[in-house]
This record gives structure tokens, C-alpha cells and sequence, in this order.
């Protein structure tokens, strides 16, 4: 009989954590493991996705992040579904899943965390210290994100396991360019994007635009174009900036697509220049498709991108360094494509979903042996 195993999230929006789920349940081994994905708020283009994959999808219809009724609503879940075991996802889904495990005990209860505990408030990691107990097993997206948690919530000891994110590295090196028309292109102009939700200051954004304008000033005009994927509540402030810089024909603003791997192949340079991040999946994509990438010395980027080897990274929020690392790449072809070609060899041999997908079902098999 598979064991029941229940994945819970915020929501199933378009992010690194989102698609995290998506692969890890539509990939598991499914003659031994059961999988459901519950999410505390409705919908997400993520959900349709997990849907036609086959994968089972229960919405708590969550309002806000203060609708208490979401607990009560899970609880309800919880004890109709008797799960083996439940993995939570970002803080709102592991105080649920807690609060829930604390009273039923009849799971064991996975916390995860995939950034470092950098914006919440002292109330918010308060309570994520005083729950921290109630779950029997943490997973962390990188070595930076554990220490980030063992300093600012408590001791993990030997409940947490490091599990970076993998990528579908079949889909990333098989596809084609996207068409550079629809990514404000022209032919044989040359590339640099991001792929990211647009929060700011998180992402270094507003950084990446002061870094065109730092090369417009250089050459009297940006040596490329810039293409921004992605959206989020910055997007109207970042494409403000945009035109106060004088910039609007240089930077282009394409939204949310879900052909990544398209969109990537199609640029010449991928750049992430967060202030904090936990890991960074979009850059680890760009490296599977043999793109180079420049990214910040923060967080779990520099556990994964060799510096001088797979990409160059700089001190975050160093909009002069940054444009001198774009103007590098732009200019060094040689050392741009030799680049590219040592990270997709990295994701190849470290960051393969598949290998990814089988450690989170070790930690399965270990919490249900233990309960």
C-alpha cells in the first residue's frame, strides 16, 4: 500500500518554490508514495499544471494570511485524509501543517524553508521558534538557508537535511530558442535577462536597471537589451525607473510565461543580482541550458555557481560591478560560452530532478520508520 503523503503551500502561483512542487509531485515514485498537494489559498497557474500531470489538488480557499478559517479548514482535511506523512512548504504552510500535527499526532510533520530569514518581522520568527518542536524533521534549500534558520529560529540538530532544488534537465537542453519578436528582440541583437517574481529590494532589480543605465552612459547607448520575466508587485515601480532612466527601448518588460526553458535559450547572458536569496532556481536553469550567468555573493548562490568557472558573482546592490561583470561577458565570447558550457555540466552532474525527487523520499521513508 503507498504511503500517503501530502505536500501543503501557500499557494501554487508562478515562483521557485512553486515549481519545486510541481516536480517533486508529479515525480515520485507513485507505486510507493500517494502524493496530495494542498494549498492554503485558491488557484495558480502552478495548480492547472499539477492537474494535468495527474497529480491530486484539494484548495483550502484561504483569504488572506490572517483567515484563521484555513487552519480549522485543514484540520477538518487532516483527519478525513489521514495522511502518513505531510510536507510543508514556506512559513504560513509549516505553522499550519504545525498547529494541525500538534493536536492530531497521527503524522509527522516536515517543515521546509527555501530562503534565508531575512525580511520577517520578530513576531513572525517568534513563532516560528516556539513551534519549531512540533516538527519532527526540516528540510533546507541550501547550507546558507540552515544557517540562516539555526541562527534566527533555533537548533535543527539532526532533523534538518539539505535538499537543493533539481531541474528537468531533459526539458532545459532539448529546447529551442523562443522567437525574439516576442521577446522585444531583434535579430542578431545581443541579450541579457532575469527570470524572477518581481519583489523588490529581494531581487536587486532596480540594481540590474542602474547597471544599464551605468553602460548606457559608457557607450552612449546599452551595448544589448535587457528581457525581465516575470511578474510581482514591483513591476509597476521597476518599469518607472525604466523611463526616468531613459531606458524604455532598451528594457523590455515580457510578464509571466511559462516557457522557460524557450525563453532562456534565447539570451546570451542570464542575470540575477538578488540581495538575498536561498537558493535561486532560475539561475541553476540557465546553467542547464549552457547559458553564463552573473549572479550575488548571498545566500545559496555561491554553493552552486563557481565563480570565474560556471559565472561571475559580485557583492549585491553593487550596481558598478555589476555593469562591469555584463560588459565583461558582453565582450569575452570565449569566456562567456566556456562558461555556459561548465554549468550545464555542474546541473548535470549535481542537480538532476530525478536525484532530487529520490532524496526527499529518503526523508520519507526515515520520518514514517520513525513514527
Amino acid at each position: 500500500m503507498p504511503a500517503k503523503v501530502m505536500l501543503l503551500a501557500v499557494g501554487l502561483g508562478v515562483g521557485g518554490t512553486e515549481t519545486h512542487i510541481l516536480e517533486l509531485a508529479s515525480r515520485m515514485d507513485r507505486s510507493r508514495f500517494e502524493v496530495t498537494v494542498c494549498t492554503l489559498k485558491p488557484g495558480g497557474a502552478v495548480a492547472d499544471e499539477l492537474k494535468a500531470r495527474g497529480v491530486r489538488v484539494i484548495s483550502l480557499d484561504g483569504s488572506g494570511k490572517w483567515d484563521l478559517r484555513v487552519v480549522v479548514r485543514l484540520y477538518k482535511l487532516l483527519r478525513a485524509e489521514r495522511p502518513d506523512v505531510i510536507q510543508a512548504f514556506l512559513f504560513w504552510a509549516n505553522m499550519s501543517a504545525r498547529v494541525c500535527g500538534r493536536i492530531l499526532r497521527a503524522f509527522p510533520v516536515i517543515s521546509s524553508y527555501h530562503d534565508e530569514v531575512v525580511s520577517e518581522g520578530w513576531l513572525v520568527r517568534l513563532v516560528d521558534r516556539l513551534t519549531l518542536a512540533w516538527t519532527q524533521a526540516v528540510v533546507c534549500c541550501s547550507e546558507a538557508v540552515r544557517r540562516s534558520v539555526e541562527s534566527r529560529i533555533g537548533e535543527t540538530g539532526n532533523r534538518c537535511t539539505i535538499i537543493p532544488f533539481g531541474v528537468d534537465l531533459a526539458r532545459f537542453q532539448s529546447a529551442s530558442a523562443a522567437s525574439k519578436h516576442e521577446l522585444g528582440l531583434g535579430e542578431g541583437q545581443r541579450s541579457i535577462g532575469t527570470v524572477c517574481r518581481l519583489v523588490e529590494p529581494k531581487k536587486g532589480l532596480s540594481v540590474l536597471l542602474k547597471a544599464m543605465e551605468e553602460l548606457k552612459q559608457r557607450h552612449g547607448m546599452p551595448p544589448c537589451r535587457l528581457v525581465i520575466v516575470g511578474d510581482g508587485p514591483a513591476r509597476g515601480e521597476l518599469e518607472s525607473l525604466r523611463d526616468r532612466l531613459g531606458l524604455a527601448s532598451w528594457i523590455v518588460f515580457v510578464g509571466t510565461r511559462r516557457d522557460i526553458p524557450q525563453v532562456l535559450r534565447s539570451l546570451d547572458i542570464f542575470v540575477l543580482p538578488s540581495l538575498y536569496e536561498g537558493f535561486g532556481i532560475a539561475i541553476l536553469e540557465a546553467m542547464a541550458v549552457g547559458k553564463p550567468v552573473i549572479a550575488t555573493y548571498v545566500g545559496g548562490i555561491p554553493e552552486f555557481v563557481i565563480p570565474g568557472e560556471t559565472g561571475l558573482l559580485i557583492e549585491p546592490g553593487n550596481a558598478h560591478a555589476l555593469a562591469d561583470a555584463m560588459e565583461r561577458l558582453l565582450h569575452d565570447s570565449n569566456l562567456a560560452m566556456s562558461m555556459g558550457a561548465k554549468g550545464r555540466v555542474r546541473a548535470q552532474e549535481s542537480y538532476d530532478i530525478s536525484d532530487i525527487v529520490r532524496r526527499h523520499e529518503q526523508v520519507y521513508e526515515a520520518c514514517l520508520a520513525h513514527a
